[in-house]
């Protein structure tokens, strides 16, 4: 796993702050960072504030809001998470530390996709998607175990939102903040609570799992097609990668088993880039592998047709990475 945005600069929150910020909180849990728990290398913290949880995953599943045509609307992302909750300093309110985030981001390059206030996010009952969504997030030491994580958000006043993304090519980086005032206990008075998630779109290493003769011969047979994705290339390139060569044997191996069996070998890509050479990229891709099959595993020619399709036959909506890899894949078809 590989994320690929760590060449974005941020500009850190605290650069937006007031001269002579100063934190006034009771001692205790409240005051001291997590051990071990340091802010996002792209994103600092509101100046002043304390880390209270941390938590993430190398590669997962995260939701977000946008704005649609038809009002908010939820988006499924994937990638690298990183996810922190903190506490502002004593005497902060709600919309100072929102509007800080807020500009911070701007001024980095990111598009706000969606924004709330307190009172449209009630509207809109942002603060409900929030709290089960927080809950569900990955955490480390305190958070689920002490119940904290269940009532952050809970029915509290003072609730923003926003969403904000960044593109690099075909690299993002999401960033999405939800905080609320804080509560009336005496360690947390007054200071209000930030989350903060970072999903960063990432590659996954490939050729991990593969297909083995028999089950390429029994979908040839069931369903007249398979789709194969051990078969690797580099970025707009069509010379297939070494790591390519377990799941092309288990090919020839099916060619084999069934001499009778001719097939399209046929390339698809996903819709980043312009459709004529994504139609080109496909051919040669799938040429790549008729080549492959003929000139080391010794299957006839004749046996096989190169075909490229770029994106027209998708079978995961392009609107992420997760459905951009289901899209790019080699498959072979009965002719």
């Amino acid at each position: 796993m590989q994320s690929f945005f760590h060449r974005a600069v941020f500009v850190p929150v605290a650069a937006l702050l007031l001269a002579g910020a100063s934190v006034i909180a009771h001692a205790g849990r409240y005051d001291t960072d997590l051990p071990g728990a340091v802010d996002h290398p792209l994103i600092s913290r509101y100046a002043g504030s304390m880390l209270y949880l941390h938590g993430g995953e190398n590669y997962g599943p995260a939701k977000a809001l946008v704005a649609g045509s038809k009002g908010v609307e939820i988006e499924q992302l994937e990638g690298k998470l990183t996810n922190r909750i903190y506490w502002a300093p004593a005497g902060r309110a709600p919309l100072e530390v929102f509007r800080n985030y807020e500009e911070a981001l701007r001024q980095a390059g990111f598009e706000i996709l969606y924004r709330c206030e307190e009172a449209q996010c009630k509207r809109g009952r942002v603060q409900d998607k929030i709290v089960r969504w927080v809950e569900n997030m990955s955490w480390t030491g305190r958070g689920r175990s002490d119940g904290y994580v269940r009532r952050m958000f809970e029915y509290k006043p003072g609730f923003h939102y926003l969403h904000a993304r960044k593109r690099s090519g075909a690299d993002s980086v999401n960033v999405q903040i939800a905080l609320r005032a804080g509560d009336n206990d005496r360690d947390n008075a007054g200071r209000v609570q930030q989350l903060v998630q970072v999903i960063e779109s990432a590659n996954i290493e490939g050729g991990k799992v593969s297909v083995n003769a028999a089950t390429i011969g029994a979908s040839l047979e069931r369903e007249g097609r398979i789709a194969l994705y051990g078969v690797l290339f580099d970025t707009n390139q069509a010379v297939i990668k070494p790591e390519s060569g377990d799941t092309l044997g288990e090919m020839a191996a099916a060619l084999k088993a069934n001499p009778a069996l001719s097939v399209f070998i046929v390339g698809h890509t996903d819709n980043q880039g312009a459709v004529a050479g994504n139609v080109e990229l496909s051919r040669r891709r799938a040429q790549a592998v008729v080549d492959a099959l003929v000139t080391r595993h010794g299957i006839a020619a004749a046996r096989l047709q190169a075909q490229g399709v770029a994106n027209f036959a998708p079978t995961a909506p392009n609107t992420s990475e997760d459905g951009r890899a289901k899209n790019r894949r080699v498959e072979m078809v009965v002719r």
